[in-house]
């Protein structure tokens, strides 16, 4: 029988290498769902998107949109469910490769389990570890005496990262680059939230579907291979970039005493860091001026006339 269709959406950025492999993988691996291919391109250069259109040329179950700007992740993937037709939403990162049926494993467990809407498999990265699966929510406890004691007093809710999980079970939150979505749920709590431009999106929505009154869930027989930082380029900009995030974050889902309290904690941590980190002093100075939304590097976008 063939089950309910499954929407893929990834982003494409200057690196077609990679969105191809992600492509191949999905036609290798996903078998017995009716299922189609949603590919953004954040507005690439013009080789890039080509190569991209060569290889896509005559596939089928396949929807290339191509954005005029780089709009970042979150709008990026918003764009892309506008053309999404599926029951499910795979939000996988283009640099991921899918080694299993993952997408029928993760549609089969939330159709066993109407309360879960939020479900990742495990990602593994090039030494075959997966700690990057799932994670905690920034919380004043962590910040304050880290992630031990952290762990120590939410272990009975959320398991650590740093357990390698063998079974199904519920997590804080999943992993930004594989996140699959019963589609109902992720419109009515509205989504992926366009403020972000590249990070934290990963905390927001799943605390949202929390919120929410559903579950989220690692769920280890679906297995993806994640090629870290293999769709960006890390510098001064990007990691200014997560704490403008970060910021908006802590703002959106904490009262004034928990801001404080974590922005507070941030501040040391940062000032200790300008004497171990290349860009740690031009951080702190960010810092100072309240990581502000106006510096994000999606004000210096360009729109593709």
């Amino acid at each position: 029988m063939i089950s309910k269709k499954v929407s893929f959406i990834t982003i494409n950025y200057n690196s077609s290498t990679y969105t191809i492999k992600l492509l191949e993988s999905i036609y290798k691996n996903t078998i017995d769902i009716v299922y189609e291919i949603v590919v953004v391109d954040n507005n690439s250069e013009k080789k890039d998107l080509e190569k991209l259109e060569n290889y896509i040329f005559n596939k089928k179950n396949i929807k290339l949109i191509k954005n005029s700007i780089n709009s970042g992740f979150a709008s990026g993937n918003m764009l892309g469910v506008n053309y999404a037709e599926g029951e499910y939403y795979f939000f996988i990162n283009n640099d991921c490769v899918l080694l299993n049926n993952s997408a029928k494993i993760l549609k089969d467990f939330l159709e066993k389990n109407e309360e879960v809407s939020l479900v990742t498999g495990k990602v593994l990265d090039a030494n075959g570890k997966y700690s990057s699966s799932y994670k905690q929510f920034p919380h004043i406890l962590k910040q304050i005496f880290g992630n031990s004691v952290e762990r120590f007093f939410s272990k009975n809710k959320y398991p650590s990262n740093k357990i390698n999980l063998e079974n199904n079970s519920q997590v804080e939150v999943v992993s930004g680059s594989c996140m699959f979505f019963d589609a109902k749920t992720f419109c009515e709590i509205g989504g992926f939230d366009t403020i972000f431009f590249l990070y934290c999106e990963e905390e927001d929505i799943s605390k949202r579907v929390w919120d929410f009154g559903k579950k989220v869930y690692f769920i280890p027989k679906a297995e993806i291979f994640h090629k870290a930082g293999g769709s960006s380029i890390q510098s001064f900009e990007m990691e200014q970039e997560f704490y403008i995030s970060y910021y908006h974050l802590l703002d959106k889902h904490y009262n004034l005493i928990g801001k404080f309290i974590l922005k507070a904690t941030l501040f040391f941590k940062l000032f200790f860091r300008i004497f171990k980190k290349k860009n740690g002093l031009k951080i702190l100075f960010s810092f100072f001026k309240g990581f502000s939304k106006k510096d994000s590097i999606r004000y210096i976008q360009k729109i593709k006339v």
